[in-house]
């Protein structure tokens, strides 16, 4: 497959787009709360496409993944599957015809740049919706895209460790908790970076440390350091599911939080 248009690769892949902004209610938060116009792609979680894009799941979060959430969750209900159809063809684009989809990318990124310049918004991007993948190690023409764009200030959640080796500037990450992984995420914090704990109730404060309302926008780039990003829980699809993840570790209740 050779790219030349975005035009010309909706059709010759059978996709309506790679990423886009304002593409789901938290995102949607970064423009109203922030000012800021966020990019950013969904793929097909864990290995559901055949091709594992979280290195670092785990048995609880592959259970309660938000990719059977939102839209997608409601085409669950529904007996649909256009929305996780379309996600497992763009995560095998990605691997089969790498070339392809990273200049498909980086055309969208650039066109949603400009749009945010021009309509007077900041702009960032976050690559990973539903995945963990390591960007750092994907390359067009000798160069990532953290190097295609230092302009832009990339951002994401991960569960791999290994990022914050040689994590290019314009990478924010935010580490996430599973429910077994605290020494990992006290040390993070101790050097100053964030990490996010999925709580049924979110505290002022977890293990010494300060809490903030994560969902109030995604844009983790403008939060203080060192400090725990509260998520609520959000429902999912499969109601069986939701209520094995809420009696888990993966899940703070809060009669189980002691400050």
């Amino acid at each position: 497959m050779k790219f030349t248009t975005i035009a010309q690769a909706k059709k010759q892949a059978n996709l309506s787009y790679i990423g886009g902004i304002n593409i789901s209610a938290k995102l949607k938060k970064n423009k109203k709360v922030s000012g800021t116009l966020t990019y950013c792609i969904y793929f097909a979680p864990a290995n559901t496409s055949g091709y594992n894009v979280c290195s670092h799941s785990t048995p609880e979060c592959r259970l309660g993944c938000l990719a059977t959430s939102g839209r997608a969750g409601m085409e669950l209900i529904a007996g649909k599957t256009m929305t996780k159809n379309c996600r497992i063809r763009k995560t095998k684009l990605f691997y089969e015809q790498p070339e392809f989809f990273m200049e498909w990318m980086i055309a969208e990124i650039r066109r949603y740049q400009n749009k945010a310049k021009k309509d007077g918004y900041k702009f960032s991007a976050r690559l990973n919706g539903t995945s963990d993948i390591d960007w750092t190690n994907a390359y067009y023409k000798g160069k990532n895209v953290f190097e295609i764009f230092p302009d832009v200030t990339f951002y994401d959640y991960t569960k791999n460790p290994d990022k914050y080796n040689n994590k290019p500037e314009n990478y924010h990450l935010t580490f996430s908790y599973t429910g077994k992984n605290w020494y990992l995420c006290k040390a993070l914090l101790e050097q100053g970076n964030n990490i996010t704990i999925i709580f049924d109730k979110a505290p002022e404060t977890y293990r010494g440390y300060k809490v903030i309302n994560g969902d109030i926008t995604d844009n983790r780039i403008d939060d203080a350091k060192g400090i725990i990003v509260g998520l609520k829980w959000k429902h999912i699809a499969n109601k069986e599911n939701e209520k094995k993840i809420l009696n888990s570790v993966f899940v703070v209740r809060e009669n189980n939080i002691n400050n």
